[in-house]
């Protein structure tokens, strides 16, 4: 029953976003940016390579491809709380939410058929975000790893701002609080590093080491820590398991 539940559900979050306007300001915004940026980071790595040294070859993973992934990831952090500020949210404005968590499904199969819709769709921006470093092949060196470890970590990184934009739709009454909140809440792990500089050395460690940003970065530069994977991963367990347990505490009540 509850896998059952599980495919109808996820294939009913499917249809939903793709009838509604959430899907198409997500990709058009998406794509509109990370090709503007893309864009941008051709023009400066074009004035980079004409100002180097003859026969010095500029690197297009740092000088191209970390700051185009570091804005895209910064701008899925605003954009990525629409993907799941409905998902539980408008169930409860509509009045259905009630009875969809008595249905006989069990929590871990309603939490999960949501968060993988809002997942899907995220994914699919990423994969044809590809299209920037395929081009990017056509004229120049690309190395090709090293962007699969990037891919890696904004998967990650996006993952877990999905985890916690599902979380506070499981507790908002209103889909709009839901994106408030989550947008708050990723915000602040993604700037706590900026703000982390300029406090005390304890303080400073202590704030770099949940600042999503910090934790980011080496997958950028190519480099897979597994402090930082395990960090990804246990702050989507850790909002996956605490809306799980509202579910399962109101499915009891």
């Amino acid at each position: 029953m509850s896998a059952q539940f599980f495919r109808a559900l996820y294939w009913k979050e499917l249809r939903i976003l793709a009838s509604s306007w959430i899907l198409y300001v997500f990709f058009t915004l998406f794509f509109f940016f990370t090709g503007w940026f893309y864009y941008q980071g051709i023009l400066s790595y074009s004035a980079w390579s004409i100002q180097a040294p003859a026969g010095t070859v500029v690197n297009v993973q740092q000088h191209l491809f970390v700051p185009l992934y570091s804005n895209m990831m910064f701008f899925l952090v605003l954009l990525l709380p629409i993907l799941t500020m409905r998902l539980l949210a408008e169930e409860r404005r509509q009045g259905t939410y009630s009875l969809l968590v008595t249905y006989p499904g069990s929590p871990l199969a309603l939490l999960g058929a949501k968060y993988l819709s809002a997942f899907t769709v995220f994914l699919g921006g990423l994969l044809g975000s590809c299209i920037y470093p395929f081009i990017t092949f056509l004229w120049g060196g690309v190395e090709w790893p090293l962007l699969f470890t990037t891919y890696l970590g904004i998967t990650l990184c996006g993952s877990a701002i999905l985890s916690m934009g599902l979380f506070f739709s499981t507790v908002a009454e209103h889909y709009l609080v839901a994106a408030l909140l989550t947008e708050t809440a990723s915000l602040f792990f993604w700037l706590i590093g900026w703000i982390a500089n300029y406090l005390p050395d304890r303080i400073t460690r202590l704030l770099l080491g949940v600042s999503f940003y910090h934790r980011l970065k080496p997958f950028l530069l190519g480099i897979v820590d597994t402090d930082d994977t395990i960090y990804f991963l246990n702050v989507i367990c850790l909002f996956l398991f605490l809306g799980y347990y509202l579910i399962y505490r109101e499915q009891r009540a």
